[in-house]
């Protein structure tokens, strides 16, 4: 985007973390979704707003719902007062019902923002990323299995599901769904090339790193954690289970996504 001459600025909203981008493109401003905010900085018309940020592991579930729904919408109504008519928005296809606070958070989201009149508002629902080197999600089982060499190999339960999908692979469909001049309310899923359960996805990355595959039993996993939870202790936050084996909106990508090259996981992880 940043070599795009339809864009004459990009502005980055940052908080705890800085971004080490550097373009004359590109302006920074400090932005809280927590509190106030303000674009008054920004210059007037503002054409697009991209919002990729949440809270997406917390203990304390009120956080899911003042930043992800809330402060959703303080920024769509900040954009709108700069005259803003087209909002991508980055949830989840954890994005239903009893999926815990962080996908019914991202869903109630979702519903607040087809709430504005939007010329164009795209919404995309990815599915498990990895890529970034981070310490959550599969990044998460990247890392044990490439510094540790034991990977979690999680059995028990028909429901839990990986479609991973590589962030080179995020970026783009995020890319050419901007360019893609949609009007009205669009909804994009977008899934990996392929369906992984907690067996394959740990046997895939117990080959890649050599690691040895720690079996772990799904119900037991849920009676301990919620046993440590009474006594105070969160080894893991309190909706990761329902996240984790809750429905999802999609298996498959949608053909705004579809893409015969594809990286296949754990190929290109990062550690």
């Amino acid at each position: 985007m940043l070599e795009d001459a339809d864009f004459s600025e990009i502005w980055c909203g940052v908080n705890r973390r800085d971004i080490s981008v550097t373009h004359p493109k590109l302006r920074k401003l400090s932005l809280d979704l927590t509190a106030n905010i303000s674009l008054e900085p920004i210059p007037q018309p503002l054409d697009l707003v991209i919002h990729f940020a949440a809270v997406t592991h917390a203990v304390d579930e009120a956080a899911y719902w003042e930043v992800n729904l809330q402060g959703t919408k303080r920024l769509a109504e900040q954009a709108q007062a700069l005259g803003c008519r087209r909002f991508f928005y980055v949830s989840t296809r954890c994005a239903l019902a009893g999926n815990g606070a962080y996908g019914e958070s991202k869903l109630a989201a979702e519903e607040a923002l087809k709430e504005i009149a939007w010329e164009s508002l795209l919404i995309l629902q990815p599915a498990e990323l990895y890529g970034g080197g981070s310490r959550e999600g599969l990044d998460k089982f990247v890392w044990l299995a490439a510094c540790l060499h034991v990977v979690p190999l999680l059995w028990g339960n028909q429901n839990i599901q990986f479609a991973p999908v590589h962030l080179d692979d995020f970026v783009e469909c995020v890319f050419r769904l901007i360019g893609s001049g949609a009007k009205g309310v669009k909804i994009v899923e977008l899934c990996g090339p392929e369906r992984l359960n907690g067996v394959t996805l740990a046997l895939r990355l117990a080959r890649k790193y050599i690691a040895a595959p720690l079996p772990v039993w799904w119900p037991a996993v849920t009676v301990i954690l919620k046993a440590l939870s009474v006594l105070g202790l969160h080894p893991a936050t309190p909706d990761q289970i329902s996240r984790l084996v809750g429905p999802k909106t999609a298996s498959v990508w949608s053909e705004e996504c579809r893409s015969s090259h594809m990286i296949r996981f754990p190929q290109n992880a990062t550690v």
